[in-house]
C-alpha cells in the first residue's frame, strides 16, 4: 500500500531503503529512547527497519512506520505509525520519533493528527491509544494536543536502563478527535 499524507507542516510517506540512516539515527540516539527503551544492538534496529519495510496490512498487529518529511525543505524530522490491537474495536496503538533538532516545532503534533484522521477514516478506527512515560512531557503535550486524554496511570510499568517508570495510557475515540 503506497501511503502519502499531508498535513500543514509535514509529509506522511513510506519508509524505503534510502531511510535507513534516519532510521537508525532514531535508535540509536539515547535522547529519543530515554523513555522508550534501552538501545538496540545495530543488528536488531536493521531487523526492525527490514520488517518495517515489507508491505503492511492493517490485521497484521505489526507497525506502519510513515516518514515524516517537511513540507519546507523536505528534511526528515521523524518516524509515525500505528498497530492495529484489536481488529474488531477496532483499536490501533500510535507511535512516534522525532530526530532532537526537529523537536519542539510541531512536526510531531500534525503528524499525530495527520495519521489518526487517515487511520479512522481509511480503517473506520473506533479508538487510538498512546502511551507515554509520565516524565515525557513532550510526548504527552504531542498528544493531549491532538485531543488524546490520559485514561490511567500503570505504576512502575517500564524499565529503561535501570530505571522504572510509570505510563500514562491516553486514548482518543475518533468521533472525539480535533
Amino acid at each position: 500500500m503506497q501511503i502519502r499524507l499531508y498535513g500543514e507542516k509535514v509529509m506522511l510517506r513510506n519508509l524505503t531503503q534510502n531511510d535507513w540512516p534516519s532510521f537508525l539515527q532514531l535508535h540509536l540516539d539515547s535522547a529519543v529512547q530515554q523513555y522508550i527503551r534501552k538501545i538496540e544492538a545495530e543488528n536488531d534496529i536493521k531487523a526492525k527497519f527490514t520488517q518495517r519495510l515489507a508491505p503492511w496490512f492493517f490485521d497484521s498487529g505489526e507497525w506502519l512506520s510513515l516518514v515524516v518529511e517537511r513540507i519546507d525543505n523536505q528534511e526528515i524530522a521523524g518516524i509515525i505509525g500505528f498497530r492495529c490491537d484489536d481488529v474488531n474495536g477496532p483499536r490501533a496503538e500510535v507511535g512516534y520519533l522525532m530526530l532532537p533538532h526537529q523537536q519542539g516545532m510541531g512536526f510531531a503534533t500534525d503528524s499525530l493528527r495527520t495519521i489518526v484522521d487517515w487511520g479512522a477514516l481509511q480503517f473506520n478506527m473506533h479508538k487510538f491509544i498512546g502511551i507515554c512515560a509520565c516524565e515525557n512531557l513532550a510526548s504527552l503535550n504531542v498528544l493531549k494536543n491532538v485531543g488524546f486524554i490520559i485514561e490511567g496511570t500503570l505504576r512502575q510499568h517500564s524499565y529503561i536502563n535501570g530505571t522504572w517508570f510509570d505510563d500514562y495510557y491516553l486514548g482518543l475515540l475518533t468521533s472525539q478527535r480535533r
